[in-house]
């Protein structure tokens, strides 16, 4: 099984990275509690992404996932950017900065911004890298909106086309339209074409594809776990798709 460090200390960022990619055949590796905190001193955030990555992936040996994201915000001329988890100190409480944050934009009528995200994976055996990049845009809000999920800058921050903050999107829907989503899908691509092998199966029950899309050797044994997995959820099953595509070993 693929092994993939993910080098990050955040378990706001932790839990959606594994929410993401966690029905992937893949083990996904924290952070050991011991590792050292890494300086990010780069200009952009693929040289902070890169910092991560090659400082965690060459000291344990394995594949490593890293990313650097941040809030860029049109009137304040893209702050807080790729200093957004240092805004104003980096232990400094995310309720503060955001309270800042509000406090500049107080007479703003241009509210635009964006949350951007390149994700890294590093490959220590032959010191190379591929990125990607997500962005999500929308604008900043006049108050603090705390929903039941999110973190960082979530509860200031709505995206185009909805009318909550991120936090109070909820999980489901942050997933799946979020500046990290957008670049971990590209993650997930790159996996399943270049790291995995074997047969990959997707189903779809009623139309709606199921999470718990695992890769087996089995297909008969994909079928009965898919179907039983899913008749809790939708009793009455009008259309079953299945599409099966042929991957090589790697």
């Amino acid at each position: 099984m693929v092994k993939i460090l993910v080098a990050t200390k955040n378990k706001g960022k932790l839990k959606e990275i594994q929410e993401i990619l966690g029905d992937l055949p893949i083990k996904l590796m924290p952070l050991p509690e011991s590792a050292s905190d890494v300086e990010e001193n780069g200009s952009t955030y693929l040289e902070n992404a890169l910092i991560k990555a090659k400082t965690y992936g060459q000291k344990y040996k394995l594949i490593t996932l890293a990313d650097d994201s941040g809030l860029e915000i049109d009137a304040l001329n893209g702050l807080p950017g790729i200093y957004s988890s240092r805004y104003l100190g980096k232990d400094t409480p995310f309720e503060e900065k955001m309270k800042n944050i509000l406090e500049l934009m107080k007479n703003k009528d241009n509210r635009k911004a964006r949350f951007r995200c390149i994700s890294v994976l590093y490959f220590p055996n032959e010191d190379k890298f591929v990125s990607f990049e997500g962005v999500v845009e929308g604008e900043i809000l006049k108050e603090i909106c705390y929903g039941n999920s999110g973190f960082g800058y979530d509860p200031i921050f709505k995206p185009d086309g909805f009318d909550k903050s991120f936090s109070e999107l909820g999980t489901e829907i942050k997933n799946k339209i979020s500046h990290r989503s957008k670049a971990l899908a590209q993650v997930r691509d790159y996996i399943e074409n270049n790291l995995l092998g074997g047969e990959m199966i997707e189903i779809k029950i009623n139309g709606k594809r199921l999470p718990a899309n695992k890769y087996v050797y089995s297909v008969f044994e994909k079928v009965i776990y898919a179907i039983l997995s899913t008749l809790k959820d939708l009793p009455e099953i009008e259309t079953v798709e299945i599409k099966i595509e042929k991957k090589e070993e790697k």
